[in-house]
This record gives structure tokens, C-alpha cells and sequence, in this order.
């Protein structure tokens, strides 16, 4: 059975993305690579950011605060965008869709592990809609891929992890940075 792996980090955004062009010699704890000399050379390949995207749990865990990480089982994740929507909660799905900013044009519409990036300034929109969420509801909005079961394991991270993560960072004044992956 496939899985996700959601992984938050609080981390100022803004640090990391300094890094691009920093030229400096490199982070204590992250192993060096090719795609870690391009970052940090400010190289960066366009259409190449998940060479860079699979740096930032390194970068996140050293540079930032890891908050925590849970497994939700399945696959088609990104389907809760239109959850949140119909659910009338435009900051969880902003949440959940807004793409890490990587500069210099390294984008793609396909980065691995997914990254989303939260600003700290957005947080208490996040938690807002986090308290307006009835987890109950969610079963009533079953996509083409997410079914009831899904939208239960859902539920329970959304009811038991996401507003933890998102208090933390705010707390700390910081952003929140999720990543997605299920390639473990």
C-alpha cells in the first residue's frame, strides 16, 4: 500500500531562501551533493527543483525547528485542496497547495517531496479555519481518488497534528514549511 509522509518544519523561509547565490561554505550537518553546491553556489537548473526540494529536510531540520511527522496511508493527497474549498477553509487549502518559492526560476509543477509553504503572517488564518473544521464533515466530500477512509485519516491529522504544528510556528514566529512525500 502506498503512503505519504507528512513532515513539518517551523523554519524563517526567508533564511533559506538567502541561501541561492550565498556562496558560502556550505551547512553544518547537511551532507554535500551536487545539488547542495548548485544551491549553494546560486546555479540553480530551471525546471530542476526537486533536485533542490529533496534538500530541504535537511536544510529545514538544520536551519529550522522539526515539528513533528505522521503517515497517512494512500495516495492523492493533494486532493484535499478541493476539500478544503468546498468546505469554505481558503486557508487550509492555500495551505495545502502553495508551493515552496524556490528563485532564479527552478520550478516545476511537480516537485518530489512536495513542499508547501505557509507564512507565518498566514498562521492564524490556518488555525483559524482549523477550529472551524468538523472533522465529521470531511467523509462528505469524497474526491475521485479520497475515499471515507481516507477522509477519516484525514481528519485526524488535520484534527490531531496540523493545529500543533501550525501553533508551534506561530509560537515561534516563524513559517511553516510541510512536506510530502512517499518515496521512503
Amino acid at each position: 500500500m502506498a503512503e505519504q509522509y507528512v513532515t513539518a518544519f517551523a523554519v524563517d523561509a526567508a533564511l533559506l531562501l538567502r541561501l541561492p547565490g550565498s556562496g558560502g561554505p556550505g551547512l553544518p550537518g547537511v551532507p554535500p551533493s551536487a545539488a547542495l553546491t548548485e544551491l549553494l553556489s546560486g546555479r540553480l537548473r530551471a525546471g530542476a527543483d526537486s533536485r533542490y526540494t529533496a534538500l530541504l529536510p535537511a536544510l529545514a531540520g538544520t536551519l529550522g525547528t522539526p515539528l513533528g511527522e505522521v503517515v497517512l496511508p494512500g495516495r492523492h493527497w493533494d486532493e484535499l485542496t478541493g476539500v478544503f474549498r468546498a468546505l469554505r477553509l481558503p486557508a487550509l487549502a492555500t495551505l495545502w497547495s502553495r508551493r515552496w518559492p524556490w528563485p532564479d526560476g527552478a520550478t516545476d509543477d511537480g516537485p518530489w517531496p512536495c513542499p508547501t509553504l505557509t507564512p507565518h503572517a498566514a498562521l492564524p488564518a490556518v488555525l483559524a479555519d482549523l477550529d472551524a473544521l468538523d472533522p465529521g464533515a470531511l467523509p462528505d466530500h469524497p474526491t475521485d481518488h479520497l475515499e471515507d477512509e481516507d477522509l477519516e485519516d484525514a481528519a485526524w491529522f488535520l484534527s490531531e497534528h496540523l493545529p500543533t504544528w501550525a501553533s508551534h510556528a506561530h509560537t515561534q514566529a516563524l513559517d511553516l514549511l510541510l512536506l510530502r512525500d512517499g518515496a521512503r
